[in-house]
Order: C-alpha cells, then sequence, then structure tokens
C-alpha cells in the first residue's frame, strides 16, 4: 500500500503544485518526496529475500538503495534551500504577505523532517532563509527605534538622536548580503546616542533571540513589518 501511495504522490501532487502555485521547483520537492516514500516501502521486501544464494546480491541492492534515498535527501535539501530563498528574497517586495511565507517554510521543513533529513542539512537548506528573517528584524528595530505609526510612513516628530541613529542603523546594514549588525552593535549604537527605547529594545531581544533558537516570537507584530 505505501509503494502505490508513493507511486500515486510522485505521479501527481508534482503536476499540482507546478500548475497551482507556478513553482517547478516545489514541484520537484513533492517528486523528490514521493520518490523517497517508493524507495523506503521495498526496503522490506528487499531484505526478506536476502538469503540462500542471493544474500550477498540482495545486500548490495539495499546498500544502492539506501545511497539512493539519501540523494533524495540532499536533492530535497537542495530544492528545498533554492525555494525558501526565494521565499525570503521577494519578502522585501510584497508579492505575497510575510505571514503566509512563514507557513510554507514551516511546511517545508516539516517534509524534509518527515524523510529523516539532517538538523544540519536542515539548517543548510534555511541559511538564506535566516539572514534574510535577521533584514526584517533590523527593519522592525529602526520602526520601532523611529517610532514609525506604520512601515512606510515617517514620522517627523521624533528627536534629531533618533533621526541620526536610524539613519546609522541603516548604514549598518549590508542589504547586498543580507547581513544586518548584530544585538550588540544596535545597543552600542542607542547608547553612543543616548536613546532609550523600550520599542525598539523588544525588538532587539526577539532578533537575539531568534540568532540563539531560530525561533519568531511576537509573530503577529513581526508578520506586520
Amino acid at each position: 500500500m505505501l509503494f502505490w501511495i508513493g507511486v500515486l504522490f510522485t505521479l501527481t501532487v508534482p503536476f499540482i503544485l507546478s500548475i497551482c502555485f507556478e513553482s517547478v521547483s516545489a514541484g520537484w520537492l513533492s517528486a523528490a518526496c514521493g520518490a523517497f516514500v517508493v524507495f523506503a516501502s521495498k526496503l522490506e521486501r528487499i531484505a526478506e529475500l536476502s538469503l540462500g544464494p542471493v544474500k550477498a546480491k540482495m545486500r548490495e541492492k539495499i546498500e544502492e538503495a539506501s545511497a539512493t534515498i539519501e540523494q533524495l535527501r540532499k536533492v530535497s535539501v537542495t530544492i528545498a534551500e533554492a525555494e525558501l530563498t526565494n521565499l525570503i528574497a521577494t519578502a522585501f517586495m510584497g508579492n505575497m504577505t510575510l505571514e503566509k511565507k512563514l507557513e510554507i517554510h514551516d511546511k517545508v521543513i516539516d517534509e524534509l523532517k518527515n524523510i529523516n533529513v539532517s538538523d544540519e542539512q536542515i539548517s543548510t537548506a534555511e541559511e538564506s532563509w535566516k539572514k534574510g528573517i535577521t533584514v526584517i528584524y533590523h527593519r522592525a528595530i529602526r520602526n520601532a527605534l523611529e517610532e514609525r505609526p506604520h512601515p512606510s510612513i515617517v514620522n517627523a516628530e521624533i528627536s534629531d538622536s533618533q533621526k541620526n541613529a536610524g539613519r546609522e542603523l541603516q548604514d549598518l546594514l549590508d542589504f547586498d548580503n543580507w547581513l544586518p549588525p548584530t544585538p550588540y552593535q544596535i545597543r552600542k549604537l542607542l547608547e553612543k546616542h543616548g536613546i532609550s527605547s523600550s520599542a525598539a529594545e523588544v525588538w532587539i531581544d526577539d532578533y537575539e533571540h531568534f540568532l540563539k533558537t531560530n525561533e519568531i516570537r511576537n509573530r503577529e507584530e513581526f508578520v506586520r513589518q
């Protein structure tokens, strides 16, 4: 039964995803997952046949199948990395809500875990995604520092110190490489300008928490940035 489910999944789901989401890479990822199910379903049967004169041959086939499954995992990680990188890159273009992007990210990671992809491989797949998230935290911190009523609305009533700190904070962002300043650097910047902002400090704490745990706190507020 598992074998036929895997075959059906591999033949149909990639096509549906490619049509519905206009994403070829998403289709390939689902195909890799389906193929993995097919191979996994046959390992037990191969093992049952490993008796008598064909034992060595069956052992070889099992090893080949295991190697193929590992290759599928690697392919899945590569596709997931490309998909997540593209997903977070478009977060700065407004073509899809950030909340939806986070939901898709979570589903991709869950699927990788379901096919026993290692934590190290998942970390590789998420590398650019995490960088993109830190850029959004940087934006949230600046918005709080400049007391913006909305991310796209500048508050002209803030002090000169806040304006100067905001500009300097933006200058510290290497956007081309998605490398914002660290929480420590940001706190030193606020201290330099004599600014004490509880709103900014909340976001700095959340940013620091994300770097340590890969968890986004205050998710409802985060998606508004």
